[in-house]
């Protein structure tokens, strides 16, 4: 799993890697993953997962097969694995797909349930995922927020704690914070078509998201 594009296009330009799937968000940590597909290797099928809804047209000009909005369904990525399966021919290029599919038809797919969070020289908290507000990114340190006001620093990405979450409960709103559903009070429109988010217990942070991605977030919480 590679989270840049200057390291997808690292991964598909030195190490000539076969391919069966690219599975790609839209928005990586450095702009838009159509930069670094163009690196991939032709005919490979993508399917793209994202927020963003406005990319779909852009998206069919790199061999997509199928555009995937977040919170993702799983029987929509299940058909969409199924549809890849059915072009592929080979055994080679199917047996990648295939246990992707064995994996989501053995049962929900688990997410993190909780954080153990260095509290002193010798003692850890457990604090369980229900429990966290939201993640946030400041001065290059994540920090986990709790719902009873408190941060906590946090050793992992911000892209590795989104790849651990249920994304029914959890959303990446922008580059700096995911947020708990329940922790959301109330939302306001902002500048220039953007959306504020408006945090319980903690009023001073200013979460905004942007135009292209209001209409995931309010899908998001209406669901």
């Amino acid at each position: 799993m590679v989270a840049s594009n200057a390291e997808a296009k690292t991964f598909f330009t030195s190490q000539h890697p076969v391919i069966d799937l690219i599975l790609s968000d839209i928005q990586l940590g450095d702009g838009l993953s159509f930069e670094a597909l163009r690196c991939a290797p032709v005919g490979v099928p993508v399917i793209f997962t994202t927020a963003y809804d406005q990319y779909a047209v852009q998206a069919f000009k790199f061999n997509s097969l199928d555009y995937l909005l977040k919170p993702i369904d799983e029987t929509e990525l299940r058909a969409a694995l199924q549809k890849v399966q059915t072009i592929k021919t080979t055994a080679t290029n199917t047996d990648a797909i295939t246990q992707l599919l064995d994996v989501l038809g053995k049962g929900p797919i688990r997410y993190r349930e909780r954080f153990l969070i260095p509290h002193k020289a010798d003692e850890f908290l457990i604090i369980p995922a229900s429990e966290v507000s939201h993640f946030v990114i400041q001065d290059g340190v994540v920090r986990l927020c709790t719902l009873s006001g408190v941060r906590h620093q946090l050793g992992m990405t911000l892209d590795e704690v989104e790849s651990q979450l249920d994304p029914q409960r959890f959303m990446r709103v922008n580059r700096q914070y995911i947020v708990n559903a329940s922790a959301v009070d109330k939302l306001s429109a902002w500048f220039q078509g953007k959306l504020r988010i408006y945090i319980k217990g903690f009023p001073d942070d200013e979460i905004t998201v942007s135009k292209e991605k209001v209409s995931a977030v309010k899908r998001w919480l209406d669901s």
